[in-house]
Order: structure tokens, then sequence, then C-alpha cells
């Protein structure tokens, strides 16, 4: 089981909070952190001791990180504290990473690094940079990922004195598996050297971990050896809880290079009792997958089927945190939304003051203003109305939409518990509980861009971009999905076809449409995506074989505003609207063709060049 360098980032980063040496277990950090939250008397202090602690539970809970993130984002922003801000963001990007929400994650740590950049605050720009990183590597970009450790390498030079610069040099050779031994052994002695400077007993065994990894890659399996003793018997004897299960996850990739399987299982079930006595959520799950992996390898189906039923245990705890962190994101909009209005009353009020004490000069030019604030508030009311219908069939059709799928969920996990399954059945409702998962993450990205949309200060950005290529990483998003129906997909796009456009905007529209043509398809089908230039413009088409709209279900798909939906409809008539919008800010259109029993033709134009 190898792990990505993210918790030894994030963990590591403790140091920036608390200021000290590490020496504190994970709880004992937690207790102190909740006594100082208790005692601050200070406003300042106590946001800076309430991410600290948002920031130390995400180990445990990303929904709790995701929630201590939201609060104090809000009461940081209520004081104008940007640092608090700063640190908020970066506790929901971590949250969302550990949610798999890698695109809002990215956002939330690119927010994050903007705070610290206006301060400056270099130390935390770097982890920053490095978090982002840390996205991409889960995203599969080594491009990007490469790119931001650079970045972060690069501001390392200014403060080549501070002790956070150690965690910089572990995660650049982590994240860059290309360098050679002679570079990985530069960077990580450059990072011994800060850490011993500094004291940090953490970074020290972070580099013990790394060499570790690196020689378990290697295939060095009795140097590799050395290091795994060390790191957990530190690890132990510091009670380190996380930085132990590191280096009993080390010992079971070293017995299954050995092909020792029952000494790895003996490990698993190790990681498993300490993952689940100090509720490391993350650990358990992937660890159980573990185990069931090398039960079914030793053909021993009753433990496999044991640990399969705790998995679906963990999916459910992870279904009722997902319902959670839902009302709580919502709640989050609508709190936000409101401090914005009671700021705008709060400075038309003002300026109804100032009016009024200088009525008997300017009587003429105050009425002047009265009739342009009363029309401009006018159209106001009118927009929040309309906004308002939309929000309310937006949650109507979000209701549908994420019941649904859970409570099918819910009953494949019913079924799960009936022991009389066979492997075929039970991988059979996996892959159904998987797919209604990936239903429930659209629907809520969906979301997420329309609330993006609408937030003040949004701006677009543009990139060259290879169409083909972000077609098919839309397309690996569906692997599953495609694998189940036995659809295939064929392209007839120029290899050489760029596109300038907002990246974000274009795979939003892209994932879409290929989830309504996949969702549609019959069972092995072919899905037809194709592009045309014409005039300096691009238009793309998805074409499916499916079972066709009509008349009426097409006159509502691209106004959700003014239609109340509900059922298939409403749920792609939410998306196909956000799109709509998206692309027209783009200069671009969106269109559809239909007849039922022949399929569907979705096709949309954007100029090449949107600078």
């Amino acid at each position: 089981m190898k792990r990505s360098p993210l918790i030894i980032t994030l963990l590591i980063s403790v140091s920036l909070f608390l200021n000290s040496n590490g020496a504190l277990a994970q709880r004992k950090d937690i207790t102190f952190l909740r006594s100082q939250l208790a005692s601050a008397k200070d406003s300042l202090k106590y946001i800076d001791a309430y991410n600290n602690l948002g920031f130390q539970v995400h180990l445990n809970s990303a929904d709790s990180t995701l929630s201590y993130g939201i609060k104090g984002l809000q009461i940081a922003a209520r004081l104008h504290y940007k640092k608090g801000m700063a640190f908020a963001y970066s506790n929901l990007g971590a949250g969302l990473l550990l949610k798999g929400l890698y695109s809002q994650a990215l956002s939330n740590y690119a927010k994050s690094y903007q705070l610290f950049a206006s301060m400056p605050d270099t130390a935390n720009m770097m982890e920053s940079l490095m978090n982002q990183a840390i996205v991409y590597d889960f995203l599969g970009d080594s491009i990007k990922r490469t790119a931001f450790t650079r970045k972060s390498l690069k501001l390392s030079q200014r403060v080549a004195t501070d002790s956070v610069t150690s965690m910089t040099y572990i995660n650049y050779a982590a994240l860059n598996p290309g360098l050679s031994d002679d570079s990985v052994n530069y960077y990580l002695q450059k990072a011994t050297a800060v850490a011993m400077r500094f004291k940090d007993e953490r970074a020290l065994l972070a580099i013990q971990q790394q060499k570790a990894d690196r020689l378990l890659s290697q295939n060095k399996l009795k140097e590799a050896r050395r290091f795994i003793d060390s790191v957990q018997q530190t690890a132990l004897s510091k009670g380190w809880g996380y930085h132990y299960l590191e280096a009993l996850g080390l010992r079971s990739r070293y017995y299954k290079a050995l092909n020792l399987t029952d000494s790895a299982l003996n490990v698993y079930r190790r990681i498993y009792e300490v993952a689940r006595r100090n509720e490391y959520s993350f650990w358990e799950k992937e660890v159980l997958g573990d185990l069931i992996n090398a039960y079914e390898v030793k053909h021993n189906n009753d433990s496999s089927l044991y640990y399969h039923k705790l998995l679906v245990k963990e999916l459910e705890k992870e279904n009722a945190g997902y319902d959670r962190f839902i009302g709580d994101y919502l709640n989050y909009t609508a709190a936000q939304s409101g401090l914005r209005l009671l700021e705008a009353k709060n400075a038309i009020k003002s300026r109804w003051i100032a009016s009024l004490v200088g009525l008997a000069v300017i009587m003429c030019v105050l009425l002047a203003v009265t009739v342009i604030q009363y029309r401009k508030a006018k159209i106001t009311g009118l927009k929040l109305a309309d906004n308002d219908r939309f929000k309310n069939r937006l949650i109507s059709v979000l209701a549908h939409d994420f019941r649904s799928p859970l409570s099918a969920t819910l009953g494949m996990i019913e079924l799960l518990r009936d022991d009389s399954l066979d492997k075929e059945e039970a991988a059979e409702l996996f892959a159904g509980l998987e797919n209604d998962l990936r239903h429930v993450l659209l629907t809520f990205d969906n979301l997420l861009v329309w609330i993006k949309e609408h937030s003040d200060g949004y701006h677009f950005s543009s990139d060259d971009i290879p169409l083909l290529k972000a077609w098919k990483e839309t397309r690996s998003f569906f692997t599953s999905m495609l694998s189940a129906s036995r659809l295939s997909i064929e392209y007839d796009i120029d290899p050489s076809l760029y596109l300038n456009t907002d990246k974000e905007i274009l795979q939003f529209v892209n994932r879409n449409l290929l989830h309504n043509a996949v969702k549609y398809s019959p069972a092995g089908g072919v899905i037809y995506i194709k592009a045309t230039v014409k005039h300096n413009n691009v238009t793309v088409s998805v074409i499916d074989n499916g079972p066709g709209m009509s008349p009426a279900q097409l006159s509502q798909i691209f106004f959700f505003r003014k239609t109340a939906t509900s059922g298939s409809v409403g749920g792609a008539g939410m998306a196909m609207t956000i799109a709509r919008e998206l692309l027209e800010k783009l200069k671009g259109t969106i269109n559809v063709s239909s007849e039922q029993g022949k399929g569907t033709i979705f096709y949309y134009t954007l100029p090449l060049n949107n600078k």
C-alpha cells in the first residue's frame, strides 16, 4: 500500500500553526488547541486556534475539517483577517481533497495562496503551492505537478533559513519520481540539514520515510528494512500515531515484495486496529481494501466477506458524511449571501443618512439620486425574485438527484448484508454503488459551478487547450460506467486542434454532455464525438443512440429557470441551463436536436480564440 505524500505534507505543516518542535502526539495537540480555544480572549487568537484545531482533525474526519473551514472563514471574513481567511481556505482545500473533490480543493488552495501572497507570507506561499502540486498528483497531471513543485522550490530560496524549507525539499523529491538518485539524495541532504538546525524531529522522520519508500520502489529490500525499523520505533516511542501507521504501511509493502502474504496480513490487521481506535477514517477504508485483496489471493472467502462488510459500513458512514457536508455547504453559501446583502443594505442606509444631512443644499440632486436608486432597487428586486424561484427549483431537483442514488445505495448495502451473495453478485453491486456515488458527485459539482458562476468577483480565464486530449480526460471520469454498459466512444477530432477558452467551463460542459449520452445510450452502443471548424469557430457534437426526447422535453432542456421540472429532465435541465449561461459568457452557444426513438445530438459552438 503505497502512500501519497499528501499526509506527510499536511502533518508536518502543523509546525506552521503550533510554532513548536512537534513533540506532542496528535491527540495531545488537539487537547492543547481546545484549551487554547476555550481561554482565547482576543478575536484573532481565537480564529488562529480554531483554524489549528480544524487542521488537526483532518486525519480523523474530512467532514470536521470542512465544517471548521467554513465557520473559520465566516469569522475571519467578518473581521477582515487575511491570515485567518488563508488558513480557513487551506482547511477547506484539505477536506475537499480527502473527499476526492479535486477541482474545488484546487480552488481553495489557490485562494489561500493569493491571500498569503498579499501579506506576503513566503513560507505559507510555499506550502500552498506544494499542496496544489499534491492535488495535481492525485489528478495524474504530472506536468502541473512538476511545475508547482518547482515554483515552491524557487520560493524556498527567499526563506532558506526557515524550518518549512525542509518539507519543501522532501516533497520535491517525493513528487518528482523522475529525479535521479543523486538529485534525490541532494534534496534530502538539504532537508536533513534544515531539520537538524531546527531540531524538527517529524521532518527527520519524514526523510527516513521517503528513503524507505524509494528503496522499496527500487526493490532494495534489505536497505529499506533498516529505515522502516527506525521509522516505526521512533513513531511508537514519540506517540505519533499517524507516522506509526505510515511505518506499518511501508512494512506491509516490504512483506508483499517478499511474497510473505501472511506477514503482510498481520500488518494490515494491525493498521486497521490502530486506525479504527484513533478514528483515522482515511486509513480504515484503504487498509480494508488491502485486507480484502490479500484474503482473495489466499482464497479465504469467509475473511474476505467479513472485511467486505466492514468496508460497506465505512461507505455508509461516508454517505452520511456527504449528506451533512452538502447541508453545511448550502448553509454556508446562504450565510455568505446574507452577509453580502446586509453589507449592501448598510451601505444604502449610510448613503441615505448622508443625503438627508445635505437635503437643504442638494434637494434636486437628491431627488435624481433617489429616482435612480429606486430604479436600481426595482431591477435588483426582479433579479432576486427570479433567482429565488430558480433556487427553489434547484433545491427540489437536487433533493431528487441526491435522494434517488443514495436510496439505491442503501438498498444495495442491505443486499450486501445477505451472506448468500456470491462474489460476482457482490462485485456487481459494488459497481452499481460506484456509479450512484459518481452521479452524486457530478450533481454536486454542477451545484458548485453554479454557485461559483454567481459569486462576486468571478473572472473567466483562458488557456490553449488540445480539444481531443480534453475529451479523453473527460472520458476517464466515466470509465466504469462505459465498461458496465459496454459502451464505446469514437472521436472525429483533429489531434492538432487547439481551443483558447476557459478550461474549467469547457470540461464542465463536456462532462455533462458525455454523462447524458452514457446515461441514455443502449448497452453495447457507440457514442460519437466530433469537431468541425468554420469561420474561426469550432462546433463540437455529442451523438448518442438513446431513446431521444419529446418536443416538450426539448423546449425545457435549456430553460430550467422558467419551468418547474422534476425527475431526470429536471436534473439535466439544471446542468444544461448552467452550461448555456456559461457558454454564452464565452461568446458561445449550445443546441440540441432529437427525435424519439432515434437518439440525441447535443452540440456547442465556441470561438477558436477567446482572448
